[in-house]
């Protein structure tokens, strides 16, 4: 039966894949709507992992200087930092908040020494200062390197932890092959490990969604066969794994479910073209991994489609739709310029917002100081949103903060 339905589903997803080109944005707005913006030198700089936005409105980002993770707060209301912490022997991927005293405290997920093992801490959310620290050891070779790339909380207030082992490269949270993918039920108050499940049906865990009956789905990919998402129990046990029809050049990044029993797993497409150019790619999925559409998405400031590289790094549903965050940027020879936005070879962060059909309603770009900025990550909040970036605003790869208010994402609307 799962066969016949996959057979089904590769042909609707041929269709889509066959007909529907890039879809462009007939305008993007520019530095537009943005209530505060800030950028974090303390610390060593590096590249921007994840971020979030808690349940007092405060923002927190992780990012990845040398073996290092680096922990940034900010004040939601106006952008001033709250603290900074630096764990070194460290990299930094993936946080999440669980409750603590009175106030929120962080899960901060990621690898740490010369195999990069599975790592986890647990931070105070009033100082950032260490709570616990777990490392979780899997057997494994030369050059094979394991990592926790994102943390999330169950329905039980448990932890789940995604990512991989025995894979054949570290200190990244691009995907990596050649390893099995992994997720972890941890306890938050002092990271004992509740159950371990491992798949060698997927290469990665980049993330995990719980549906509403409490089953579990990851997003993954396998090398030379495409993305995949696979089912797992409450408990961990592998129900299955499905590849997704019509993914195998889609470079995978981020998993986000609805709440009409869909999930949308979002990355980028590269194409042909002088530039080597990418493109936004999102995928919407039933709870049964049946494809319902697959779009392309690019070209958010005017420039050749043939230069510009479009790359999603995180996807979010709100309540009026589908929010895609990632960069976009020239690197080749081509260096246009198109006023207002900053030349073609300048990265920016693109936020781009779809109906649950992959229909565009909004397309936003962002700078800051017209230096390269390339959006990373991105949380909702009411009437918007904030975005995490890498930016050469104070020095190069610093963490750079936006919290963007234009009316999006009202409460009390339903997507």
């Amino acid at each position: 039966m799962r066969t016949m339905k996959k057979c089904a589903a590769f042909l609707v997803a041929l269709a889509v894949w066959t007909v529907s080109a890039q879809t462009v944005p007939s305008e993007s707005n520019y530095n537009a709507d943005i209530a505060w913006e800030a950028v974090y030198t303390s610390g060593p700089s590096g590249k921007v992992n994840r971020g979030m936005v808690d349940s007092q409105g405060h923002c927190i980002a992780v990012s990845m200087p040398n073996n290092k993770a680096r922990i940034v707060k900010a004040d939601g209301a106006n952008g001033e930092q709250m603290w900074a912490v630096t764990i070194n022997g460290r990299v930094g991927f993936g946080v999440c908040e669980v409750d603590g005293d009175g106030h929120p405290d962080y899960i901060v997920s990621g690898g740490t020494g010369g195999s990069q093992e599975r790592w986890l801490t647990r931070l105070n959310g009033l100082d950032g200062s260490v709570m616990w620290d777990r490392v979780y050891d899997y057997a494994g070779g030369g050059g094979q390197f394991d990592g926790l790339r994102t943390v999330a909380v169950a329905q039980d207030g448990m932890i789940l932890a995604s990512g991989f082992v025995q894979g054949d490269e570290s200190d990244t949270i691009f995907v990596v092959y050649a390893g099995s993918a992994v997720v972890m039920k941890v306890d938050p108050s002092d990271g004992e490990v509740v159950w371990e499940s491992v798949n060698g049906q997927s290469e990665y865990a980049l993330a995990t969604a719980q549906g509403s009956d409490g089953s579990l789905y990851s997003a993954g990919v396998m090398y030379d066969e495409g993305l995949s998402i696979t089912k797992r129990t409450a408990d961990g046990n592998v129900l299955w794994t499905e590849v997704l029809p019509g993914t195998v050049d889609v470079i995978p990044y981020d998993l986000a479910n609805g709440s009409n029993n869909d999930l949308y797993y979002g990355g980028h497409t590269p194409r042909s073209g002088a530039g080597d150019p990418f493109d936004y790619t999102c995928i919407r999925l039933n709870l049964e991994a049946d494809v319902e559409w697959l779009k392309h998405y690019a070209n958010p400031r005017g420039y050749s489609l043939s230069q510009i590289r479009n790359e999603l790094y995180g996807i979010e549903v709100g309540s009026d739709g589908v929010y895609m965050f990632g960069g976009s940027g020239d690197e080749s020879n081509y260096s246009a310029i198109n006023p207002p936005f900053p030349s073609s070879d300048v990265w920016v962060g693109w936020v781009l917002a779809v109906d649950v059909a992959g229909d565009v309603l909004r397309s936003d770009v962002f700078s800051h100081g017209n230096v390269n900025s390339a959006t990373e990550y991105g949380a909702l909040v009411e009437g918007g949103y904030v975005i995490f970036n890498d930016t050469d605003a104070g020095g190069d790869t610093e963490v750079g903060v936006m919290k963007v208010l234009n009316g999006s994402n009202p409460a009390g609307s339903s997507s």
